[in-house]
């Protein structure tokens, strides 16, 4: 993609562009609706975590190479409430749980690393 076809993801289009490149985090996207009849970000940036995990875990490696993918895009290219989201709610909260290996953050692409690092540095 280049710089001219990057598009900026704020909290109104996120959901869309999620779907768009990832349609089978859907029925995630749904059951966090159903729950809070609303878009709270950090929650479901909290549950495409504990997705990406699983789908790792799960041998499907396209699929959660995807969906990591995209939360890098959205740490990269998203307004400020969407880099909130990702750095606190994805990247600060690796670890929390056993499945969340280091081979799985090692999985993670450059941007999440990148910011990863950041805060570990800070520490």
């Amino acid at each position: 993609m280049t710089a001219a076809e990057q598009q900026v993801i704020t909290e109104e289009t996120f959901v869309g562009f999620l779907l768009e490149r990832v349609p089978e985090v859907r029925p995630v996207v749904d059951e966090h609706f159903a729950d809070y009849d609303e878009l709270l970000l950090h929650l479901l940036m909290a549950d495409l975590l504990r997705y990406s995990v699983a789908y790792f875990h799960s041998q499907a490696t396209e699929l959660c190479g995807r969906l990591l993918r995209f939360v890098e895009y959205s740490l990269l290219y998203g307004d400020a409430r969407v880099d909130n989201a990702v750095s606190l709610s994805f990247v600060e909260n690796i670890g929390a749980f056993p499945d969340e290996t280091p081979e799985f953050v090692a999985s993670w692409p450059p941007g999440l690393l990148d910011e990863l690092a950041r805060q570990t540095s800070q520490h």
